[in-house]
């Protein structure tokens, strides 16, 4: 009789040493798992949906690349997308399931509005680290319009205006705190800003203001702390449950900095406490849907229990608070820098805001008149351009429909242009970069300038492909909730900043280099090594 393979087993190993057979144990692991991504890499480069697509060898097999240059080489991966247009089209695939676009012409249907479904792809969104469960972040289509509908009252046009006082008072404010502690030193034009954005959003969610305008200096501000967090966003990428290592760090380094304990405290302590406020007055019959986020979303009949959890809402409180504070200062911070070099440009702005200042008795007018004025909408536009908002790659997935991509383009050096068609297969992500399209020389020329006057073409449809390629607020149905709050923001503070502080303003040790996208952590980052654009008040 033949032995069992259990007898042959223990005959086998019983004339084997323990290290022995945890060598074997190692080495057929190691083989099979080399076979596996082996397996992997051929099915991703010959048999996956997207294996139509162009790219380079490496990304269409594995993440490789992306890590390298987004975690190791600190967020150049946009930089080498480029690269990848340059050789293989308007159409390349950047990771094994990951397609980028860089035709203007196919915004509307990666961005698309109205019925059309668009999910977020779940490797974008594990980005988001702590507040992965805010509508930002959300990636099913349906629930992020749950969430969504929750916010859109509070951040529409019409609340915006009822809440401009407030933002006018703080943006005055803040013109008063720099003409006076500016006249001290050279100080972080960008951290300036950043006291009015911080207060306004803030104050906006929370019904309190942090009150960082009213302090006497610049410090604390949250803006070295985010810029902190920001710089973890493509590690939790690929290594998810380093949040928690990261908010435990946060815990450690409260204690070694005034700006990491303010944000802490604000984050982990304050919003958590702001949720439980408007919990208890919506428990009270007190109506606050109007005065707070929080209370707006607990009022919320269509919103499920589920969520209205305190850690959901501290999260949705937590992405509000970043893209609140930052996009704005920072389109401001690039707009004062070109302005202030350019002494042509600085002169048509001053010479039309101050002919409505004197026609409104000396003041500065209100955000729906300050709209009207085409030469600072312009100067607006261009910043925003330039300062591109989200400055990584934003993709979307169509769930229920293959997109059909048709185009041309013409190799570095070519003569001739070039068909490209691909069906991008439903399911899969594909995205675009702002910092890609706001340097498309076809709808852009010289796009690496500052020039106002391209917003002010007579031809309307030129105009309209202008809009059409902005992308500093994203597009269609997940498109930026709070541009309303941002373009009163960006109005009335730019008005008041030409009106009554760029006249004394000069630039310290600043050069373009400082306010120049150089890499990307979500936000853009000029190079490594930059002071910030610093200024001092004369006088």
């Amino acid at each position: 009789m033949s032995p069992s393979l259990q007898e042959l087993f223990v005959s086998y190993s019983g004339n084997r040493t323990a290290g022995e057979i945890l060598t074997s144990f190692v080495l057929v692991s190691s083989g099979t798992w080399l076979a596996y991504h082996l397996v992997k890499v051929i099915y991703n480069l010959f048999f996956h949906p997207l294996a139509h697509i162009p790219g380079p060898l490496l990304s269409r097999a594995t993440y490789i690349p992306e890590f390298w240059y987004d975690v190791v080489r600190s967020g150049l991966y946009t930089k080498q997308i480029q690269k990848m247009h340059d050789k293989y089209g308007p159409i390349v695939r950047i990771n094994p399931h990951e397609v980028h676009c860089a035709d203007r012409h196919f915004i509307d249907e990666i961005y698309a509005g109205g019925s059309r479904k668009r999910d977020k792809p779940m490797h974008q969104v594990r980005g988001s680290g702590v507040a992965e469960n805010a509508t930002f972040s959300t990636t099913s289509h349906d629930l992020h319009r749950v969430r969504r509908n929750a916010l859109n009252k509070f951040f529409s046009r019409a609340q915006v205006f009822r809440l401009e006082p407030t933002i006018r008072d703080l943006a005055e404010r803040l013109c008063d705190k720099i003409l006076t502690v500016g006249k001290e030193a050279p100080f972080d034009v960008t951290t300036a800003l950043s006291l009015f954005t911080t207060d306004v959003i803030t104050g906006y969610c929370l019904g309190d203001n942090l009150g960082l305008v009213a302090q006497k200096g610049w410090e604390p501000n949250f803006r070295e702390p985010l810029y902190a967090q920001l710089k973890l966003v493509y590690l939790f990428r690929f290594i998810p449950w380093l949040k928690h290592a990261g908010f435990a760090m946060a815990m450690f380094t409260r204690r070694l900095s005034e700006d990491m304990e303010t944000l802490f405290n604000v984050l982990i302590v304050d919003m958590p406490n702001y949720v439980k406020r408007a919990q208890a007055n919506l428990d009270k019959g007190v109506d606050d849907s109007e005065k707070t986020v929080f209370g707006s979303v607990l009022q919320n009949k269509d919103l499920p229990p589920a969520e209205k959890t305190l850690q959901r809402l501290v999260e949705e409180g937590f992405s509000l608070f970043v893209a609140g504070t930052e996009t704005v200062s920072w389109a401001l911070t690039v707009i004062t820098y070109h302005v202030l070099t350019k002494p042509e440009i600085l002169r048509k702005l001053t010479d039309e805001v101050r002919e409505v200042v004197r026609a409104n008795n000396g003041e500065v007018p209100d955000w729906k008149t300050l709209e009207g004025l085409p030469y600072l909408g312009a100067v607006l536009y261009e910043g925003l351009r330039l300062s591109y908002g989200l400055a990584s790659r934003s993709s979307r997935v169509a769930p229920t429909e293959d997109l059909f991509y048709q185009g041309t383009w013409r190799r570095p050096g070519a003569n001739k242009e070039e068909k490209a068609q691909y069906v991008i297969p439903r399911g899969y992500a594909i995205g675009m970069s702002a910092v890609i399209t706001h340097h498309d020389e076809s709808i852009f020329p010289d796009s690496h300038s500052f020039i106002p006057e391209r917003w002010l073409d007579e031809k309307n449809q030129h105009r309209k492909d202008l809009d059409r390629a902005l992308l500093s607020f994203s597009k269609g149905s997940r498109g930026c909730i709070g541009i309303n709050l941002a373009y009163c923001e960006l109005y009335v503070l730019l008005a008041l900043l030409v009106d009554r502080v760029f006249p004394t303003m000069e630039l310290y040790a600043t050069t373009e280099a400082d306010i120049a996208w150089d890499h990307d952590f979500f936000n853009p980052f000029p190079v490594w090594g930059s002071q910030g654009v610093r200024a001092v008040i004369k006088g």
